[in-house]
């Protein structure tokens, strides 16, 4: 019996393969990071504390390490756009941009933060992404509400909400719901059924 051996595995496929995971993963952790920033920014009202309260106990996916090095590492997330814009990786560039995002959200600059996250939706359409098309239309809606354009805000969170339902992804279609009717979004959008 002769025994034979695969094929060695490309290196450039590897590597493709593990930056998409770590893209991934790092979509989960901007979502995470995303949650935690917005609930410490807003001081909610009885009414919305058991919201919060049920938002907090959403199952929440849990990140690799590798996401959270790239997502930690600014110079290797920097770097990591750079490559993915030279070979136009769209795919890749989606939740990069969301990434970068929120660093820059997080070091008090808002309007580049928001001009990425414009950047993560192009990528993401173009690529066929709707999840992380949702997301980066939720944390934008929350940037343009908190900037203080409601009537933006509610339009990005309602494209969100649809990209949601189309996926079938329930509790997040059911987090942004709740989100547009605390802030005051028109009711034909929020009672569309799921």
């Amino acid at each position: 019996m002769m025994l034979v051996s695969a094929p060695p595995i490309d290196p450039n496929v590897a590597l493709v393969g593990i930056t998409v995971a770590a893209v991934l993963l790092t979509l989960v952790l901007l979502v995470i990071r995303s949650r935690q920033v917005s609930r410490q920014r807003s001081q909610p009202d009885h009414a919305q504390q058991g919201l919060a309260a049920r938002e907090a106990t959403e199952p929440v996916e849990r990140a690799q390490p590798v996401a959270q090095l790239i997502a930690d590492d600014g110079p290797a997330l920097l770097a990591a756009v750079k490559e993915a814009e030279a070979e136009g990786a769209d795919a890749r560039l989606a939740g990069l941009y969301l990434t970068l995002a929120q660093r820059q959200l997080d070091s008090g600059q808002a309007h580049d933060a928001a001009e990425l996250m414009r950047k993560s939706i192009r990528a993401a359409t173009t690529s066929g992404q709707k999840s992380a098309h949702a997301k980066a239309r939720v944390a934008l809606g929350d940037l343009v509400q908190a900037s203080g354009d409601p009537a933006t805000a509610c339009e990005h969170w309602q494209i969100a909400r649809t990209l949601f339902h189309e996926l079938g992804q329930r509790s997040d279609f059911d987090a942004v719901d709740a989100r547009m009717l605390r802030n005051g979004c028109p009711s034909d959008w929020v009672l569309t059924d799921f």
